[in-house]
């Protein structure tokens, strides 16, 4: 989704224990500091520290690298500059295997691992044909095992196996990586040494902080300190954490690359200059966003409206397929120079509108003619109808060289731009249009206005149009009764052979296929379904099945659907977490949150907080209830699952997470909203207090 208030989202990597002190300055000092240093400029500052408040356990499902390297890439994303922090201290860290191994390489180390340890690999790395290509992952912890100390004996000698096979046959070495290196090795590689191509150089943004400890002990004592294996220190962690510092040195230079001291103090430590550590990174992160706030391109209103639903139609064509029949229509449409009736298209939630509109306008580009398209609740203004006429008029008016004041008559010049005003020049515009320049102006989803001005009345559509003017909208069918004297048209359901082919888009674009049985078992509860919106929820759980999966039972319509995928949530999240994050976002205004209100939220609400503590881990318990926050990577978690329904929309200059799809808002209103009285009034005394409500005792919660 498109950006409008600018976000600084900066990923901290570092190691776990051994780092407390410096995350309690981070959390105290820096990120305070920085926040209130972005909010005073329109923007906003985001810390994500996956390791603090959580322990080595949270990885029993597998999936903490790829939870991590996901942050990574949407601080990436959201934040060119500076989006990465590095900090290093004398551990190398924990050290995983790997989650998936592909096929061919797995056949290159398989002569190489010893026969009484291949039956060990086999238990735990089951061949997956549905990845393309093929690839051993590994499995869950299950129901066999209950805590990470049972798990570490056997991670410790899959990894010492696999690393010496991958080593014995001469893998390349990105290959090798995954096998030889930590979890922070692996981050500062994805964040710092070895981006994408599409991230800002790194070492025009990124910092890292390099800790010596010269009196560290090489006892026991020091085993948060130091990587240890059976009692001793582990040479190769320290051989791998000594060419990982040289290879920041290098990339970094030194003005990105900090080092500081601390010493060691009755079995801990203790930094020797703490305000120098805070200072550092302070003007560092503050010089690289005053340098991209500097640079922020100055857009008036109406650039920012029309890029901004440009962007949302360029996110629903990536992969769209079919449709040529309901194409053909609007073509034809746009082709008739005469017809000066607005076209309807009318469908059911779920039968694809919105996905068809953006590639109708993409089409509509090759013309030459002025077009303007909104998308309406896409973003908070849209969905207002005063918002939506003015916005559109203006566009229109400064496409043909006026402007809105120019149209109007002199006694409504300097009034008040109301619907009793707006109407008539929204006529006015669509009247610029000429043989030279005709215009087309698509409205998609026009039951997403809101109630005021009774605009769902639709009386502001006109119903014949002026000449050289095209008006494409959609609607749901309770909309049709409004749509006097327009051209309607009913999306027809999607045929098989199509959602066939889009499936296996989707499905390629994954690096993912299904095996024949699975297939076939989807399509049938599509063929008999038709509804785009029932394909794309039936393949986000499809992309999940492995060649090795039992036969999924799929339901038969997309309620269920919904209903069948928060069971499964609430299963591997806990029914508290996802029935209180969920409430939350569907209670917000504009039917969503930011990410900093709904990890606000999840301690603001008595309940939850009361819950995550007494479920939380002993050994961070203390910590987490005195910093008066929730380990972020508990949202991250959540937030993985849920991604592929959500979306990041624009809300009055603040960036919202919300439900995509209207039938999802519906059912799980059901659901988890059953007192929404009770949320909003929460929700009302969270905004009452401030962004600062954590700061004062007195306020860390509710009366």
């Amino acid at each position: 989704m498109p950006q409008q208030t600018k976000i600084f989202r900066v990923f901290v990597s570092s190691t776990f224990n051994d780092m407390k002190v410096e995350r309690r300055l981070l959390r105290e000092k820096v990120f305070p500091f920085l926040e209130q240093f972005c909010r005073e400029r329109g923007a906003r500052f985001q810390a994500i520290d996956l390791r603090w408040g959580v322990s080595e356990e949270s990885q029993r499902d597998q999936k903490t690298m790829e939870i991590c390297l996901n942050e990574i890439r949407r601080c990436q994303n959201l934040s060119p500059r500076p989006n990465f922090l590095i900090l290093l201290g004398n551990r190398y860290g924990w050290q995983p295997i790997p989650s998936a191994i592909p096929q061919k390489e797995m056949d290159q180390i398989q002569s190489f691992i010893p026969p009484v340890f291949r039956e060990l690999v086999e238990e735990w790395y089951w061949l997956d044909e549905n990845a393309v290509p093929a690839e051993y992952v590994l499995q869950p912890w299950g129901e066999r095992i209950k805590e990470y100390r049972e798990w570490e004996p056997i991670e410790t000698q899959l990894r010492m196996v696999l690393r010496d096979a991958a080593k014995k046959a001469n893998l390349a070495q990105p290959a090798q990586l995954k096998y030889t290196t930590s979890a922070t090795h692996q981050e500062i590689l994805a964040g710092a040494l070895d981006p994408p191509p599409d991230v800002a150089r790194p070492e025009s943004h990124v910092l890292a902080l390099s800790r010596t400890i010269p009196n560290l002990p090489s006892g026991e004592q020091a085993m948060d300190y130091l990587d240890f294996v059976q009692e001793t220190p582990d040479p190769y962690s320290q051989t791998q954490l000594g060419q990982l510092r040289k290879d920041l040195q290098t990339k970094l230079k030194k003005e990105h690359y900090i080092e500081y001291s601390a010493n060691w103090v009755k079995d801990a430590i203790v930094l020797e200059d703490e305000q120098y550590f805070i200072d550092k990174i302070i003007r560092h992160l503050q010089s690289v966003i005053e340098s991209e706030l500097q640079q922020r391109a100055d857009e008036d209103e109406i650039e920012r409206e029309a890029r901004y639903h440009e962007e949302f139609a360029k996110s629903l064509t990536t992969y769209f397929t079919g449709r040529k029949d309901c194409l053909d229509r609007i073509r034809e449409y746009l082709d008739n120079k005469n017809n000066q009736r607005v076209l309807a298209l009318v469908g059911a939630s779920g039968s694809g509108k919105t996905c068809l509109m953006s590639r109708a306008i993409l089409d509509a580009k090759e013309r030459n003619a002025v077009l303007v398209y909104r998308f309406i609740g896409a973003n908070a203004g849209s969905s207002n109808i005063v918002h939506l006429l003015s916005s559109v008029c203006s566009e229109i008016a400064q496409a043909f060289g006026t402007d809105l004041q120019s149209l109007l008559d002199d006694a409504q010049k300097g009034l008040y731009l109301d619907t009793n005003l707006l109407i008539p020049l929204f006529r006015k515009c669509l009247e610029l249009a000429n043989p030279a320049k005709p215009l087309i102006l698509f409205l998609d989803a026009l039951d997403q206005l809101s109630d005021s001005d009774n605009a769902g009345e639709l009386r502001w559509l006109p119903r014949e149009l002026a000449p050289h003017v095209h008006l494409v909208v959609s609607c749901l069918p309770r909309l049709e009764g409004a749509l006097h004297d327009t051209e309607v048209y009913h999306l027809p359901i999607m045929p098989r052979k199509e959602g066939e082919h889009l499936l296996e888009t989707w499905l390629s674009a994954q690096g993912r296929t299904l095996t024949d049985i699975q297939k076939e078992q989807l399509l049938a509860k599509f063929k008999t379904n038709g509804w785009p919106l029932f394909l794309k929820l039936a393949f986000e759980q499809a992309r999940k099945w492995c060649s090795y999966s039992k036969p999924a039972n799929l339901p038969d319509d997309v309620p269920a659907l919904i209903e069948q995928f928060v069971s499964a949530l609430e299963t591997e999240h806990s029914p508290a977490l996802v029935s209180t994050a969920v409430g939350y976002l569907l209670s917000g205004k504009n039917r969503g949150l930011t990410e900093d209100e709904i990890l606000d939220m999840l301690v603001w609400d008595e309940d939850y907080w009361r819950y995550f503590l007494q479920h939380s881990h002993p050994a961070h318990r203390d910590e987490i209830k005195e910093a008066k926050k929730l380990p972020v990577v508990i949202w991250s978690r959540l937030f993985l699952d849920l991604a592929p329904y959500l979306t990041e929309r624009d809300s009055y200059d603040e960036r919202i997470i919300g439900f995509y799809h209207r039938q999802f808002d519906e059912i799980l209103r059901l659901k988890y909203l059953q007192d929404e009285k009770h949320r909003h009034r929460r929700l009302a005394k969270y905004f009452s207090v401030g962004p600062h409500f954590f700061d004062d005792d007195e306020q860390k919660q509710p009366n």
